[in-house]
């Protein structure tokens, strides 16, 4: 079975020509909700989402899917808000457990032995370094999902999906200036679903509480600090730099921070410096790159300067250790990233890439991890690996 996702209402699919036999359209994607990280996919109604909505049975399509084909506008290097959120709702067709694929831990096929092909067009002007961005973020979709990746396609327009050769790529915009002089009000965004319960409310929780106490060691006055979520109207106006917190999904932003950097286009100063702190569940903190790669697209095209930021692997550590000393064994490798990033915010400078180091070994974390998602599922009555898509 053919299966579309895509942006495109059902009307602009029958005209593009695109064969399938299933297809999640504009429609479904605007009336769906975003996943909200509750897991409740892997460990109370395993392998069907909780909320029940028109993209509540995504991980049961794909597992009876034998090519997913994901049609999308391009948007800063990858797919837009409402074919990411999609999906972000899809990840009930994976196991929680891990398994090692190419040196990295990903999670287990909940539907071992399913062949799935993966392919994308993804339309409208595109730079060299956005597309090179797509097919980075592909690639680590398809090797999550244990699929074949049979192409990345890059359309001039909705109108030319069926065309079997790629648009030019448009010439990139000039980097922009980074302001000059010290911050004095930054943005802290928590673009976490889970928002005040969540690692990445902790992690910049750490940084903001890390930032005043550095100021007064470099003797410079400490910036005004503005939270914000992906939920709200747009980036606070008046920032010197924002700080983009965010759990990855699926491989890159949620769906709710790529929509909050939609609408925020134009709300900053050019120049204005943007940082990252994310973190993920699998362990290898080098997983996060591609998603770093969206937000320098973003700050492209919205004239701002991309100035690095945090990677944290091993996520599902933050919580359970945030009361453990900060230089301690269990935190020293996050606190020591997260220090770097508030000496280059302070300075105004760029921050690079930081790689937190986890601080247990990955066997460790893989055996903790899958008994804490095996005792949840205990405490729902539910069975972890469970196949719902056999029952159709």
């Amino acid at each position: 079975m053919r299966t579309i996702v895509c942006d495109l209402t059902r009307a602009q699919l029958s005209a593009s020509g695109l064969a399938h036999d299933a297809a999640i359209c504009r429609e479904e994607l605007a009336a769906g909700a975003d996943c909200t990280g509750c897991f409740g996919c892997w460990v109370r109604t395993p392998g069907a989402c909780v909320i029940r909505d028109d993209l509540g049975d995504l991980g049961v399509l794909l597992a009876r899917t034998d090519e997913l084909a994901v049609v999308s506008r391009m948007t800063f290097g990858w797919v837009s808000p409402l074919v990411k959120r999609a999906l972000d709702r899809s990840i009930g067709y994976l196991h929680p457990d891990f398994r090692v694929a190419d040196g990295q831990l990903h999670h287990r096929m909940r539907y071992a032995g399913h062949d799935l092909a993966l392919s994308l067009r993804l339309y409208g002007p595109s730079t060299g370094s956005e597309r090179a961005c797509a097919r980075a973020v592909a690639a680590a979709n398809a090797l999550n999902l244990g699929a074949r990746l049979t192409g990345v396609r890059f359309p001039a327009d909705e109108k030319d999906l069926a065309a079997e050769n790629d648009a030019p790529p448009v010439a990139a915009a000039e980097p922009p200036v980074p302001g000059r002089g010290l911050p004095r009000r930054v943005a802290l965004v928590n673009a976490s679903p889970r928002r005040s319960r969540s690692a990445t409310a902790r992690l910049l929780g750490d940084l903001a509480e890390a930032l005043p106490v550095y100021a007064r060691m470099a003797g410079v006055d400490a910036p005004e600090l503005v939270c914000a979520t992906a939920r709200d109207a747009g980036l606070p106006a008046g920032c010197d730099a924002v700080v983009l917190g965010y759990p990855l999904y699926v491989d890159a932003l949620p769906s709710g921070l790529v929509d909050l950097l939609v609408r925020a286009r134009g709300e900053l100063a050019p120049g204005t410096r943007v940082y990252a702190l994310a973190n993920m569940g699998f362990y290898e903190a080098e997983q996060v790159s591609p998603s770093f790669s969206v937000i320098e697209g973003f700050c492209a095209e919205a004239g701002l300067c991309w100035s690095g930021g945090v990677a944290v692997g091993a996520g599902g550590m933050v919580l359970p250790v945030a009361r453990t000393p900060r230089m301690g064994m269990m935190r020293r490798g996050v606190s020591e990233a997260v220090d770097q990033l508030v000496t280059a915010l302070l300075a105004g400078a760029d921050a690079g890439a930081i790689e937190a180091r986890p601080p247990v070994p990955r066997f460790a974390y893989k055996l903790a991890a899958e008994a804490q998602w095996r005792r949840l599922a205990r405490e729902h009555g539910a069975d972890l690996d469970a196949r719902p898509a056999d029952a159709g």
